[in-house]
């Protein structure tokens, strides 16, 4: 892990089709998400899927941990906590078609994130961003090959449009992890609109050095690419 920056996240998908989704929304506030933060899973993270894979239908989320050892120590606690676990069994997990759980670290190169974080009723009511999460995997033993450039040239080509890199990721447990590395990385960016979100989109089509940056040599080192639009939940910290 980086050095001194040694967080993990706790990255979650959570699907709820056939009209589930808000009312899991209402539980989790209800059951969940206090109980949660207090054993130590900080909630950094919410948006709703609204364009992509499981759009009206998915939630991701992000979780802030010290540690692999502190993220088994709130797994501990969590279960100990007898009211919260009746109450996700009885009102949040029946509403649940599908959890899919990764665990992720910043790469050294990626921006920080804030190691202080507000309380969720102070970021109520704030103004809310749109959120691209981008998860990328990529070709065997090409990681190395794939960050540079990334970092390099394809992430500054891309601050442009409103649109700006929160956090880049590298997944440590789950999928696209091997013993000696990862080949699944999540980006994580900022739009303060729709409107700026689809000129960005646009850019990357009418661009030509761009448009060879991205789809020649950046595309050599990707096996595919997960893109999905997503809005904070008014609860995010991250938004």
């Amino acid at each position: 892990m980086r050095g001194d920056w040694d967080l993990i996240y706790q990255h979650r998908l959570v699907i709820c089709r056939s009209g589930r989704l808000e009312k899991r929304h209402v539980q989790f506030q209800r059951v969940a998400m206090n109980a949660l933060d207090e054993h130590g899973s900080r909630l950094v993270g919410a948006w709703e899927i609204w364009i992509g894979p499981e759009t009206g239908s998915g939630i991701w989320q992000l979780r802030e941990h010290e540690s692999l050892a502190t993220w088994e120590q709130h797994r501990i606690r969590a279960k100990q906590d007898t009211t919260l676990r009746q109450g996700q069994a009885q009102d949040l997990h029946p509403t649940n078609d599908f959890v899919d759980t990764a665990i992720l670290e910043l790469e050294e190169r990626s921006p920080t994130l804030p190691t202080d974080w507000p309380e969720f009723d102070s970021v109520r009511g704030q103004p809310r961003n749109f959120i691209e999460q981008r998860i990328i995997y990529l070709r065997p033993h090409r990681s190395p090959e794939h960050h540079a450039l990334y970092f390099d040239k394809v992430a500054p080509a891309l601050e442009r449009e409103g649109g700006s890199l929160i956090a880049f990721f590298d997944t440590v447990i789950g999928p696209g992890t091997t013993n000696v590395g990862s080949h699944r990385s999540v980006e994580i960016r900022r739009f303060p609109d729709m409107t700026a979100w689809q000129r960005w989109r646009e850019a990357q089509d009418q661009d030509p050095e761009l448009v060879r940056l991205l789809k020649t040599d950046w595309l050599e080192t990707v096996e595919r690419v997960d893109s999905m639009l997503m809005r904070p939940m008014d609860y995010s910290r991250i938004r």
